[in-house]
């Protein structure tokens, strides 16, 4: 854990690493783990202003033992920050292959994508890069295929993947515009090239294109916006099935071949997104300083509370140690019937409820609590005092991020596709409930953690499954430290690292490791000592 740009996914590529070194191991099985984890990256991390190569999801990675030799190795992934597909804020970028594909394909491989000057599409910003930045990516993406060839991805397989990516950004350069004639709304006549370059190509002939639809309000450009934020949906449903279906891949591939009576051992390595403080924060940031929050509570349960409960049960002479407890900020947050997640679920089960009556709820339900604050001025937004510092979240978006639903028909494109791959993804996802579905009182305890993961694909684990796992493991714990918050090497600033060692509660822990006799053998190792 730590700040992000700290340094955790390079720290757990060299465990990873490490790891395979001991088994004594140049298995296939053994190459193919190491290879994850550049193709990860691939589609998984971006550039931000804090981190270059910054996780934009959680991973789990567990690998299985059978007398020390490697058996097999499952992946879970965590909230993927989908839309960043549709979105960036200046000095970030979309996610890395998008970059990579425009850099390594050769002409004939972008003309047959559809593919036209990285600089046209409006999902990366217009943004691409110098020559050596270029020739940077064009390695990459040489490394992506080599890693995709490794793990077991058919040719077929990565065409289909490619050309649903090249989709996508052409997705984003549909516009839409008022139909004079009927006073509806149409494609623009500027984009009907995009159009026909994202087209989903449907089983029965033709291309399938949205019908004119006549607004029921006189708002012609606020229907222009409906069908804008359509369009943005499917662009982040599609990557993020993609991203998933890579996940279930590797899964496939990495999975043990033994006698299901046979025990394995396991090492599970989390390595999940840092905390954040950008300075527009969103729902995505809000979701993953929460998981920061979590890992946090574990840290301090394990090392605070267990530890000295240790200590009074074997009699030492103790003054119990004070620590920064963030409870109550989980309260705030996750509390039944009146946390910040459930009231958040609660507006959105309400069709004409906003981001600014979300808001208003939160103001009144929170007043007085030591850790939210309201927002000043015209700013629609809240804070909330974390326990590595304040955060002032933008409420935008809060309540259709937190419902993340995709129109039946536009699910019934993709299942009609020619593309056997969009196909596969679509058929084999099945929507999920959404919370205004649920009657109330019906599993009130799951209701946050659905609301919460709105990223996930169902095949794969919660976050509640993965702080269950943790409270049942013997954990060892990796604090990484930032240096420095200019991304500079070499450069120590003593102020960044002391703030982190004060929040992340390590200077009370090596007080209470220095105080509580660190080596602990058993009795066995001691007696033959």
């Amino acid at each position: 854990s730590g700040e992000s740009g700290a340094g955790k996914t390079e720290s757990t590529k060299l465990l990873l690493q490490h790891i395979m070194n001991l088994c004594k191991g140049n298995s296939q099985l053994e190459q193919q783990i190491l290879q994850v984890n550049p193709l990860l990256e691939a589609f998984g991390n971006a550039q931000t202003v804090m981190n270059d190569n910054s996780s934009r999801f959680g991973k789990y990675i567990q690998l299985r033992f059978q007398k020390n030799t490697v058996q097999g190795a499952k992946l879970s992934e965590y909230l993927l920050e989908k839309s960043r597909v549709v979105q960036q804020d200046t000095g970030e970028r979309n996610f890395h292959i998008f970059y990579y594909m425009f850099a390594g394909l050769s002409s004939e491989q972008k003309e047959m994508y559809g593919l036209l000057d990285p600089s046209l599409y409006r999902y990366i910003s217009g943004r691409f890069g110098t020559q050596e930045v270029a020739e940077h990516w064009k390695h990459k993406y040489q490394e992506v295929c080599n890693a995709l060839d490794m793990v077991g991805f058919q040719e077929q397989e990565q065409v289909d993947m490619q050309a649903i990516l090249s989709g996508v950004l052409s997705l984003g350069n549909v516009t839409f515009e008022p139909e004079e004639s009927s006073g509806s709304v149409k494609v623009s006549e500027a984009s009907q090239g995009w159009l026909k370059a994202a087209a989903v190509s449907h089983k029965k002939g033709g291309c399938i294109e949205p019908a004119c639809v006549s607004p029921v309000s006189p708002s012609v450009s606020c229907w222009c916006s409906l069908y804008a934020d359509a369009r943005d949906s499917i662009a982040k449903v599609a990557y993020a099935r993609v991203f998933g279906w890579i996940v279930c891949k590797i899964n496939e591939l990495l999975a043990e071949n033994v006698d299901p009576e046979v025990e394995l051992k396991e090492i599970g390595i989390l390595d999940i997104f840092g905390f954040e403080n950008f300075a527009v924060n969103r729902f995505e940031q809000l979701c993953i300083n929460l998981a920061n929050e979590q890992l946090q509570h574990f840290f301090n349960h394990h090392i605070f509370q267990l530890e000295q409960a240790a200590y009074k049960e074997e009699g030492l002479p103790w003054e119990t140690i004070t620590f920064n407890n963030n409870e109550p900020i989980l309260n705030l947050l996750l509390a039944k019937p009146l946390g910040l997640l459930s009231l958040l679920d609660e507006q959105s089960a309400f069709p004409q409820a906003t981001d600014k009556t979300f808001v208003d709820k939160l103001n009144s339900s929170f007043k007085g609590n030591l850790h939210f604050q309201p927002t000043r001025g015209r700013v629609l937004g809240f804070s909330i005092i974390h326990y590595a510092g304040k955060v002032q979240y933008a409420a935008r978006g809060f309540l259709e991020k937190n419902r993340d639903t995709l129109p039946a028909s536009i699910r019934g494109l993709f299942i009609n596709s020619v593309t056997p791959l969009l196909i596969h993804l679509h058929i084999h996802h099945e929507p999920r409930p959404t919370l205004a579905r649920v009657k109330c009182g019906h599993e009130a305890s799951l209701l946050w953690l659905d609301g919460l993961l709105i990223f996930l694909c169902p095949c794969q684990h919660s976050l509640m499954v993965l702080m269950e796992r943790m409270y049942s493991a013997n954990p060892h714990f990796v604090r990484c430290i930032k240096p420095n918050s200019q991304k500079e090497p070499g450069v120590l600033d003593n102020q960044v690292v002391l703030l982190q060692l004060r929040y992340n509660g390590l200077l009370e822990t090596i007080r209470i490791r220095r105080d509580g006799f660190s080596w602990r053998p058993s009795f066995e190792e001691f007696a033959e000592r």
